[in-house]
């Protein structure tokens, strides 16, 4: 047999035999069998839990944002569609504008000896306004603001 020796502790410790460990210094099962399968059934139940009441949450969430996505798109074509047709309408008045210009400046140096040799336009042969009518006309303007231009009964007498 071995002599006893002193433990981490003090104690003294006797070794039966060679090889065996003392039962003092063996663990003792930490939980029980029973104990186990209970925290397992409480973990599984909620788990299914958190399952039943997440996955319809989970859904409305889901749902809630693709239509606010639809939304989103829908808003920012109608902007594009909006925009465009500014864009379209803003060209038209700048042709416009482009039109008239070069309407005024084709009467002006028709029509004006001095702003010709300003701007050293060679001199046409004057023409008379009778042979180009379209330096006498103004812009179109729609045939109900003409109609109510031309009705006397909504001028107002002074």
């Amino acid at each position: 047999m071995v002599a006893p020796s002193l433990g981490s502790r003090g104690r003294r410790i006797s070794w039966a035999k060679a090889g065996e460990i003392p039962a003092g210094l063996l663990r003792t099962a930490v939980m029980s069998s029973q104990l186990i399968g209970l925290v397992v059934s409480a973990i599984g139940c909620i788990i299914a839990i958190t399952v039943a009441v997440g996955l319809p949450a989970l859904a409305i969430v889901a749902v809630r944002f693709f239509k606010f996505k639809e939304r989103e798109l829908t808003l920012e074509m109608e902007y594009r569609q909006k925009s465009q047709e500014t864009e379209l309408a803003i060209e038209q008045q700048v042709q416009g504008v482009e039109q008239r210009v070069r309407r005024l400046e084709e009467v002006l140096t028709s029509l004006d000896h001095d702003v010709r040799d300003r701007l050293g336009i060679e001199s046409r042969p004057a023409t008379s306004l009778s042979s180009r009518p379209e330096f006498v006309e103004g812009p179109a303007a729609p045939d109900a603001q003409r109609e109510q231009s031309l009705d006397p009964s909504r001028t107002k007498a002074r």
